[in-house]
């Protein structure tokens, strides 16, 4: 009965806990860790590659495929930019610093 519970503590552990035992598979599917991005260039590049109005929806996507900016970035100004249509850039830049 011992090395049964043990047997299934164990299989438990493993299956609960895949990245402890194969890091470099895991590192590739998680999440990126949110960072606030620079504000002068999120600005910049709302001001000069962006068309308005725009979505929320249009501005996550026109931002998906930037170089400029990191994952984290990305991420970061996907969490801190509510719905709506923005009318200019300094809309947009009035809901992130809400």
């Amino acid at each position: 009965m011992s090395s049964l519970i043990k047997s299934v503590a164990l299989t438990l552990s493993l299956a609960l806990a895949p990245c402890a035992y194969t890091s470099t598979a895991c590192a590739e599917t998680a999440a990126p860790a949110i960072a606030k991005p620079d504000m002068k260039q999120v600005e910049m590049h709302l001001k000069q590659h962006q068309t308005y109005p725009a979505t929320r929806a249009e501005l996550l996507a026109s931002c998906k495929n930037l170089m400029e900016f990191s994952d984290g970035e990305k991420a970061w100004f996907a969490a801190h930019l509510p719905d709506g249509t923005y009318k200019s850039s300094a809309e947009v830049m009035k809901a992130l610093r809400k």
